[in-house]
């Protein structure tokens, strides 16, 4: 098959959504299909020039993300074009995000058959039922997580789901979980409301008045912020194996996510050995089960958080059987299977016979 995956903008930074498509190209050139992904540059590089010939020129420039290793065979293309005329001739385009969305359903019908692979409910730029009103376009809509799927179903009877994973031969334990430093904690350092840091960083500045001795790594996009003390560290732009030893130092994983469609840093983080002490937001519940694999509380509740991280300082005996239990429920997730899920359902979208089976 001929697949085209359409993306915001280029990103020279780590971005989760942006690693799933990544994921999936590597996996279906892998599977023998042709793999187009296209950047729409147009808003990103108007800030810069007005010429849709120099937007070509710069985002052919920085278009191979750095942070992350796409085989040869994936197709790297940018278009600052918004009527589609790049866009080759396909089996099936796909929207990433709500920001594509639009652009991939007024292409006409030469482009591919249409598709939407859902990350998120992504109403941080738009109305609730704006987002909802994207599912029912008549796309092919695949999610990544069951809460998502609770959502689109409403909408589209027929909506798949394919659950996000993460790459355990990137992310496993290469620290004995029992021999790490139980003051030693990692979070990842997020501007975007959704995301809940200044939660976390609060709930760990508390635990750090009655444990003096703690440790924080943490690791993002965003420019160094201006907050770090001399117990806080700050990896920018991390790469897999850098994020594989952040994990693996740390006791701890922090998250206080309000809106996420899965959470990759959680589950990484989990496969690495770490203990998560996270917010009970949709998408952690599709690898985290509290008390069992980590604690989770209510969202926004500082209070509980910060117990939950001295829950797990103080009491070594949970901290590593939940440490040691996340690790081992994390074991075997695979984009490759994930991939050959996504070419099945293909396959069938295209036998215009899609069956249940994973819904």
């Amino acid at each position: 098959m001929k697949i085209t995956f359409c993306l915001p903008s280029i990103s020279r930074k780590p971005i989760g959504g942006y690693k799933v498509v990544f994921e999936y190209a590597n996996q279906l050139v892998a599977l023998g299909h042709e793999v187009n992904i296209f950047f729409l540059v147009d808003k990103q590089l108007s800030k810069i020039t007005s010429s849709n010939f120099i937007k070509r020129i710069i985002g052919n420039i920085f278009k191979r993300p750095k942070w992350f290793t796409l085989l040869p065979q994936v197709i790297l293309k940018v278009t600052p074009y918004s009527d589609g005329r790049d866009i080759p001739k396909a089996d099936f385009v796909f929207a990433t995000a709500i920001s594509t969305v639009d652009f991939v359903k007024k292409l006409d019908n030469t482009k591919g058959r249409k598709a939407y692979l859902i990350q998120g409910f992504e109403n941080w730029a738009m109305s609730d039922e704006e987002v909802r009103n994207t599912y029912s376009y008549g796309m092919l809509n695949i999610v990544v997580s069951k809460w998502l799927r609770d959502i689109v179903v409403k909408t589209d009877k027929n909506v798949k789901l394919i659950s996000n994973t993460i790459d355990t031969n990137k992310f496993y334990v290469e620290k004995d979980i029992s021999s790490r430093n139980p003051y030693q904690l990692a979070a990842l350092y997020h501007v975007d409301e959704h995301k809940g840091f200044p939660i976390a960083f609060e709930a760990i500045k508390r635990v750090k008045s009655q444990f003096p001795e703690l440790q924080l790594a943490l690791f993002g996009v965003p420019a160094e912020p201006k907050f770090l003390e001399d117990w806080i560290t700050y990896k920018r732009a991390a790469t897999p194996l850098q994020l594989k030893k952040i994990y693996n130092a740390a006791s701890i994983f922090v998250c206080a996510s309000i809106n996420e469609g899965f959470g990759l840093t959680g589950a990484e983080s989990m496969a690495c050995g770490c203990a998560l002490a996270s917010t009970a937001y949709a998408g952690v519940f599709e690898y985290a089960r509290h008390n069992e694999n980590a604690l989770l509380s209510d969202i926004n509740d500082i209070d509980s958080l910060t117990n939950n991280i001295i829950r797990l300082i103080e009491d070594q005996e949970l901290r590593l059987r939940i440490a040691k239990q996340a690790s081992e429920d994390m074991r075997g997730n695979s984009w490759h299977t994930n991939a050959i899920k996504l070419e099945e359902i293909l396959k069938n979208e295209l036998l215009g016979s899609c069956g249940d089976k994973y819904e």
